[in-house]
């Protein structure tokens, strides 16, 4: 196994985590050899200084509770990022599971404080652009109603 590509790989993983698709995206356009990549990935994998499953549900979490993104944006994000989609669904559901985020409260925590940005608009232009905003957070349309109902009440 070639060292350079190895500490390649490490500062890769310094700067942010990364999927094992990204990583090896990353180190192929750096000019790295594939056989040498896949060593590095799989010592890597072996030292679980890489694993999808880990990634993913960190990644979920920061959108969910970050921007507020929604389960459908995740596993698109997600799957860009090299994710398979039954990781990335695990992901989401373990976090609802055993650490108590709800991805559906996302919406009506981003519907809130959107509702307040807009105040100095009149209803219709806050109502078409709050829902332009969620639908492109993707959210579905049946979420977004729901969220704009509990804020006119």
């Amino acid at each position: 196994m070639n060292l350079e590509t190895y500490d390649a790989a490490l500062r890769l993983l310094g700067f942010r985590a990364r999927s094992v698709a990204e990583l090896r995206r990353k180190l192929l356009l750096k000019g790295e050899a594939p056989a040498e990549v896949s060593e590095v990935i799989a010592r890597l994998l072996e030292q679980k200084l890489l694993d999808d499953a880990d990634f993913a549900r960190e990644f979920a979490r920061a959108k969910i509770l970050g921007p507020g993104s929604s389960r459908v944006r995740i596993k698109q994000e997600l799957s860009r990022k090299g994710v398979a989609r039954d990781v990335a669904d695990r992901a989401i559901e373990q976090l609802q599971d055993s650490d108590g985020v709800d991805p559906a409260a996302a919406i009506h925590r981003v519907a809130v404080k959107k509702w307040k940005a807009l105040a100095k608009f009149d209803d219709f232009t806050r109502r078409r652009r709050l829902y332009a905003f969620l639908a492109r957070r993707g959210f579905n349309p049946d979420e977004i109603r729901s969220a704009m109902s509990v804020l006119e009440d």
